[in-house]
């Protein structure tokens, strides 16, 4: 019977002690000062992230689904795109490759960034999911949930307030 007992509470116990990194999301949005057929052309264009997103320091794309960005502090993103629906002006996309976690300390990341018109303005919203770098019960500082919310937070931000610059507007 006490063999019983205690497989029995192992087997309740056991899915608490598996326990691995939760999903985390950052949805923001912003107004900006420009048609959203201005904004998703900033958008839809691969590359035309270096152009608004002050993270970013240089794009490459030899594919309109694929580009590499290189951020300000060297380091690079790989992202696909899953989806672009210009009727809708949204586009879906993830980080793909290898993930250097001095861009991001995430271990996957997929995001939506959508535009609608709000007046003669647009509304943009980018909504980000992904995971910490370090999917482990005890992941080390910098890689673990808080770093990664912490940047990935800032980065949605920054690019929201560089769609609202003047480059963007044209």
């Amino acid at each position: 019977m006490k063999l019983i007992h205690t497989l029995l509470l192992s087997a309740i116990a056991m899915p608490a002690l598996a326990h691995g990194p939760t999903p985390q999301k950052t949805d923001q949005a912003a107004t900006i000062k420009a048609t959203p057929e201005a904004v998703w052309k900033q958008l839809s264009e691969p590359c035309a992230i270096k152009n608004w997103h002050p993270e970013v320091s240089d794009c490459q794309s030899t594919d309109p689904k694929k580009r590499t960005l290189t951020l300000k502090n060297g380091s690079k993103i790989e992202e696909e795109v899953d989806e672009i629906l210009p009727a809708e002006m949204s586009i879906s996309y993830r980080i793909s490759g290898e993930i250097d976690t001095k861009a991001l300390p995430v271990s996957s990341l997929t995001g939506r960034i959508k535009v609608k018109a709000e007046g003669a303005d647009s509304s943009v919203s980018w909504l980000a999911r992904y995971y910490r770098a370090d999917t482990t019960n005890e992941p080390p500082k910098g890689l673990d949930d808080e770093s990664a919310a912490k940047a990935v937070n800032a980065y949605v931000k920054a690019g929201l307030i560089g769609l609202d610059n003047p480059s963007v507007k044209k």
